[in-house]
């Protein structure tokens, strides 16, 4: 049986071996170079998603190029076809619009911090704050006591706090 290239105990080292040269890589077609690390991070993501099920025909170089570049390929295809959209609505900037985009972004960047949390706090703080619930009912339902919710909200609520203090998008003017 042959061995699986990306199996826990290999995938760190094709990871730090292959990241930067297929960064550099995607940049040269698309001359961004955070959009071409979300590139290759996302590839690398999909390969651990799916490393049991991967078979490799080729040597794992080629794998990796044919993976990015197919994944590039897709972002450039889906970013026309986002570009066509906006010129067929004719999306003016208002200021609604800029609003609803703030919004958006605001709660993207919230999101990423609650993704810094704990599992266990991560739940109880969207439970109470994003569900709505109560601390007597979050208790009930994970079987925990009520003082231990208060304590793991409050503890996430400094804590998202301290990660988006100088988060530029959610404080700029």
């Amino acid at each position: 049986m042959k061995k699986n290239p990306f199996d826990e105990s290999n995938f760190e080292e094709v990871f730090k071996t292959f990241f930067g040269p297929l960064c550099n890589y995607v940049n040269s077609y698309i001359k961004d170079w955070e959009s071409s690390r979300e590139i290759v991070q996302g590839t690398f993501m999909k390969v651990w998603e799916n490393k049991d099920s991967i078979e490799i025909n080729t040597s794992v170089k080629s794998y990796l190029y044919s993976a990015v570049r197919n994944r590039m390929i897709d972002q450039i295809r889906s970013n026309q076809k986002l570009e066509e959209y906006k010129t067929t609505i004719n999306i003016d900037e208002t200021e609604e619009n800029a609003d609803q985009l703030n919004s958006f972004l605001v709660r993207q960047e919230i999101l990423k911090s609650l993704d810094k949390l704990k599992p266990k706090m991560k739940k109880i703080f969207s439970l109470s704050k994003i569900e709505g619930l109560t601390y007597s009912e979050i208790a009930a339902y994970m079987n925990i006591s009520k003082r231990a919710v208060e304590d793991n909200v409050a503890k996430a609520l400094r804590l998202l706090k301290d990660d988006l203090k100088d988060n530029e998008i959610i404080f700029s003017d």
